[in-house]
């Protein structure tokens, strides 16, 4: 057996200490109070024959209601019952640019914190779907596989960083076939989508190519565009993420890296998915959820569990008819007159 609120218990505890000093006052304030027109001799029989009693049968089963009212507040809880749960949704994998230009500041605090930060929120937003996380630069590397545990989920999305694939580029055509594979392998679910996190370089020459390989398996992808058209210099870093210069090109000048939205536009649109991208140091995902909400969903996950049982309902039942009872002997007066003697 367990207690779902303790804290009740300790007030079970203390009820009865409180309810006995409040009848032995109110005994002693009644024998007081008759004191003041009958003698001590008749005060003493009259209260420690009728009053008394009565006040401590009224006490005793006040303490009884109240203990046993606290004790159903605790809601004692045992035994298990089983219970099936269904979810039904839409498998969901985060394909993530860690390329070095992604560590641009143009978007603040960073291309990859802003696109952690509101990814974290759309994996919230997006609770009881199967989501899953691929990370890749000029490779592609499975983070964490489709789970409906968006706390899991969450936890992997906090160590993709940019360095972390040690293959240099953007290899977006690979790394649409792999997500593109791992959804497929998910099972027979109807909707499947891949959201794409990247700053749009590099892509020229493989949008095709990813755009093909998810119509061919029915995914849609939904690109999010992090970065400014205007472009950033690309931060070098050491091995403790400290940024200790620029890239250069061969003339000794900065190198930029700009959002190319347009190449996301095109691999969104072929595949009937949408595209959003940063505005200044915004990024809106609002649009993009309502529409991965809208997609046709599938019963992804089913699993047994057992709960307690809930076992309070006895215990204020009898509290209840406890105070009925003391309710009745409270509103009957006693029979009777009580004589004195000469």
């Amino acid at each position: 057996m367990r207690f779902a609120e303790p804290v009740w218990l300790y007030l079970a505890i203390a009820a009865p200490l409180i309810l006995g000093l409040a009848a032995w006052r109110g005994i002693n304030a009644a024998r007081a109070a008759m004191e003041l027109f009958i003698s001590p001799e008749d005060t003493k029989r009259l209260v420690d024959a009728g009053l008394a009693r009565r006040k401590i049968v009224r006490a005793t089963l006040l303490i009884l209601a109240a203990v046993l009212t606290m004790g159903a507040m605790a809601r004692p809880q045992y035994g298990i019952k089983p219970m099936e749960v269904k979810r039904s949704g839409v498998d969901v994998m985060l394909l993530i640019d860690t390329s070095t230009s992604m560590a641009a500041t143009d978007v603040k605090p960073s291309r990859m914190e802003r696109a952690r930060n509101e990814l974290a929120r759309l994996v919230e937003a997006l609770e009881g779907n199967r989501i899953g996380i691929i990370a890749f630069a000029g490779e592609s590397f499975m983070e964490c596989p489709l789970t409906l545990d968006s706390g899991t989920v969450r936890l992997f999305l906090d160590t993709i960083d940019t360095g972390i694939i040690p293959t240099p580029g953007t290899s977006i055509g690979a790394a649409v076939e792999d997500a593109v594979a791992a959804l497929t392998r998910g099972g027979a679910v109807k909707s499947k989508v891949i959201i794409l996190v990247t700053d749009g370089e590099d892509l020229a020459g493989e949008v095709d190519r990813a755009a093909n390989a998810a119509k061919k398996a029915g995914v849609k992808i939904f690109s999010v565009g992090i970065g400014s058209v205007s472009g950033a210099p690309i931060p070098e870093v050491d091995e403790m993420g400290q940024v200790v210069g620029y890239k250069k090109d061969s003339s000794g000048a900065p190198l930029l890296t700009r959002l190319d939205t347009g190449a996301l536009s095109l691999l969104s649109n072929a595949t009937g998915g949408m595209a959003v991208s940063s505005q200044g140091e915004r990024l809106e995902l609002t649009g993009l959820i309502e529409e991965i909400r809208k997609q046709e969903k599938t019963d992804i996950g089913s699993f047994e569990f057992s709960e307690y049982e809930e076992r309070y309902p006895p215990l204020a039942a009898l509290a209840l008819l406890i105070l009925m009872v003391e309710y009745a002997i409270s509103a009957r007066r006693p029979h009777g007159r009580v004589g004195t003697e000469r």
